[in-house]
């Protein structure tokens, strides 16, 4: 119960974080716009910290001082046009193609809390002028000239603070506020022309390791303006944010990735077609090697209505590469370092995730247990290792106590199953003896939550 009560408490305490950070952007909202405020043709944006899918975010974060970096590409085809308003094909193009590079970046300032940027880039644009009043003729007519730009998106800043931890439960939790900079061109449909902030509730789902569910749900305040006087409907204003995705474990390196997401006028949700553009998209992505640091990501999806934005198909590749707890690997092939005899320390410096308040390993930490298992089969010589397990200080000595022993023998058990001989292996609990740490921070007790593998017989 103790350690459950000292979880609310954080959950409470990063509730009133978020609501500092929640209200900045609205200071910026009330800042004079650009000369041409306008859509945004560049809407879709991937996920900051690369978590499990592609656009919609996780709940889970990086830890303290993780960092991810990541650069998106994707090209939409006809994401733009004029169309009759009784349906069927189009009069003329807006935007026919549009090729954009996303450069994110974010970084763990604490265990639950990330910031993050995405820098949009249009590397290519081809443009047909429907802003410009002299022009309006010649684009229902599809006479106006095309123009093939490059220019720049608006730049969003975001942070995530994470109130239920999806390692710990079945479910996870996160806001994440952010600002949008007006850095793009609303002449050339590539921002709104304006500040703009909200925020974003994150929700997920864990299926037993093996389904990844999440749903985001946001809210993105803009300062109304009517973009096209002579298209009905055509304006923007508060906007209400939405996306879902399923991430589908294939083995240990492969995923598959299945998301749809999309945004309407808050004022109207959903009444009219060119407010409300949605899109579907599916792909795989693929993660090399015991820890997945680097991932690669293609993808493909369509829209699905005319809406502003959503195009008639769309392709996405990702990069990127995350560094966060995991154990360090000193050279290619070793995944840990033995210096002495009789006083060697294997250390996972990322935690091992057990079942909440229980001892059954969680998949997401076989790819670290897998370096230990490298490590004695490759160095025969080292012929016994004692698994210590050790916990903070939350709950009586006693519990403790019992928990890291049957935690430390959970490990063994899986050491054992993966090949390692049983005689070369010993479990002791330490409860939460030897800390290594203080137990006075949320930072000290997690590093205080570890396994240690010592080398006791040479």
């Amino acid at each position: 119960m103790g350690e459950r009560r000292k979880y609310c408490q954080l959950s409470v305490f990063r509730f009133l974080c978020l609501c500092s950070l929640f209200f900045v952007p609205s200071l910026f909202s009330s800042v004079a716009y650009a000369r041409y405020p306008s859509n945004s043709i560049v809407y879709v944006r991937p996920s900051i910290d690369a978590g499990r899918y592609i656009v919609t975010e996780q709940s889970q974060g990086l830890y303290q001082w993780g960092y991810n970096i990541g650069m998106n590409m994707n090209y939409a085809f006809e994401p733009a046009e004029l169309v009759p308003t009784t349906g069927g094909g189009r009069v003329a193009g807006v935007v026919d193609d549009l090729m954009v590079a996303d450069f994110t970046a974010s970084l763990g300032l604490l265990d639950w809390l990330n910031v993050g940027i995405d820098v949009p880039l249009v590397a290519r644009e081809t443009f047909y002028n429907f802003i410009n009043p002299d022009a309006s003729q010649c684009t229902v007519t599809a006479a106006c000239p095309k123009q093939t730009k490059t220019k720049l998106g608006d730049i969003l800043f975001a942070a995530k603070v994470r109130l239920i931890d999806s390692d710990r439960s079945m479910f996870g939790l996160a806001l994440q506020p952010f600002i949008s900079f007006p850095t793009g061109s609303g002449y050339y449909l590539t921002g709104y022309g304006q500040f703009s902030g909200g925020a974003k509730a994150i929700f997920d789902m864990n299926i037993k390791d093996r389904v990844y569910l999440a749903l985001n749900v946001g809210y993105q305040v803009l300062k109304e303006k009517r973009y096209s006087p002579d298209t009905a409907n055509a304006k923007i204003n508060d906007l209400i944010l939405v996306s879902g995705a399923v991430n589908v474990p294939i083995g240990r390196k492969f995923a598959a990735i299945v998301e749809m997401y999309g945004q309407t006028l808050a004022e109207s949700p959903f009444k009219h077609q060119i407010q409300s553009p949605f899109e579907a998209m599916g792909g795989f992505r693929y993660s090399p090697g015991n820890i997945k640091r680097w991932m690669f990501t293609l993808a493909g999806g369509a829209g699905m209505d005319k809406g502003f934005g959503a195009p008639a198909w769309r392709a996405w590749g990702q990069v990127t590469y995350k560094k966060t707890k995991v154990v360090e690997l000193p050279g290619e092939g070793a995944p840990v370092s033995i210096e002495a005899p009789f006083e060697e320390k294997i250390i996972i410096t990322q935690k091992i995730h057990f079942a909440f308040n229980k001892w059954d390993i969680r998949p997401v930490s076989y790819p670290i247990l897998s370096d230990v298992v490298e490590v004695m089969q490759q160095n025969p010589s080292i012929r016994k290792i004692r698994i210590e397990g050790h916990t903070d200080n939350i709950g009586s000595e006693a519990y403790n106590l019992k928990l890291s022993q049957k935690r430390a023998e959970s490990v063994r058990s899986y050491l054992v199953s993966k090949g390692i001989a049983p005689e070369r292996l010993e479990a002791v609990g330490f409860g939460k003896g030897t800390p290594v740490a203080t137990n006075d921070t949320e930072l000290g007790r997690a590093k205080n939550r570890r396994t240690e593998f010592i080398v006791i017989e040479e």
